[in-house]
């Protein structure tokens, strides 16, 4: 979706549409878009969504939002020589994308999408609100339980962390993998 909001490739119709799409997912609340998912779109719809499904769809779309912007920024980032060299080579602007941009655009983009992953992580939190018994949620209910929320709360901050921390670690290690070494 992002490569297609790049100054390069521009599709008259179809560009201003996904600007303005990525536009309202930016900027409209993770929240809200996860009431609207599951209490809105059921009646648009005529089905009711389960609240698993629902929050799937609604982290998708908020992080889509973003992750469209940061694709754009890195096939931005491309130098035009690039491009330029890929089209007198005699590639089609859709083999010059996946022979030539796409993989230098993927070690350009990579460390924002893994805060972006980082993000959707913590997001998850948030979609106990529609009846999902998620990592906090549990927390909470134990600690309305037992009464005792310091190690209950300090257990899930050190589970968020060793999420993120494996996340960040499988990042940096595929990195590392797609660094161009001059020899």
């Amino acid at each position: 979706m992002g490569a297609l909001c790049c100054n390069r490739i521009r599709i008259p119709v179809v560009t201003p549409g996904i600007e303005v799409l990525t536009f309202v997912l930016r900027g409209v609340p993770f929240y809200v878009q996860l009431l609207i998912v599951y209490f809105v779109l059921p009646d648009i719809i005529g089905c009711n969504l389960p609240p698993f499904s629902a929050s799937v769809v609604a982290l998708g779309l908020c992080s889509s939002g973003y992750v469209a912007q940061l694709v754009r920024g890195a096939l931005n980032g491309i130098p035009a020589a690039q491009w330029e060299s890929a089209f007198v080579l005699g590639y089609t602007p859709i083999r010059s994308l996946i022979r030539i941009i796409f993989p230098q655009m993927v070690r350009i983009v990579l460390p924002s999408v893994n805060n972006e992953l980082d993000s959707l992580l913590k997001s998850t939190s948030v979609i106990s609100t529609i009846g999902i018994l998620e990592l906090t949620r549990v927390g909470m209910n134990l600690v309305s339980r037992e009464m005792d929320p310091v190690p209950i709360y300090l257990t899930i901050a050190l589970l968020y962390l060793l999420v993120s921390a494996s996340l960040n670690f499988l990042c940096k290690n595929l990195e590392q993998r797609l660094v161009y070494v001059k020899n």
